[in-house]
């Protein structure tokens, strides 16, 4: 059995995903000492309070790191 796949040429551009449920970013903070997370968040404000409240009871843990996920589609070039 073989497999075949078959390649053609087209333009092709990527926007922000169109689709009103999906969100703009997801926005995530962790700890870089403990690695406790922030949790997802569909706003930056709410997982930077989560960051201050968390150094704020861990003097200690004053490093975080940010993930950020966009979303984007892929559409044929008209």
């Amino acid at each position: 059995m073989s497999a075949e796949t078959v390649h053609r040429h087209a333009d092709w551009v990527i926007r922000k995903e169109p689709a009103p449920e999906a969100p703009t970013a997801v926005h995530e903070v962790e700890c870089t000492t403990c690695a406790h997370s922030s949790g997802a968040a569909d706003t930056a404000d709410s997982v930077y309070e989560w960051a201050a409240r968390h150094a704020a009871q861990q003097p200690l843990h004053t490093g975080f790191r940010e993930t950020v996920h966009r979303f984007w589609r892929a559409f044929p070039a008209v």
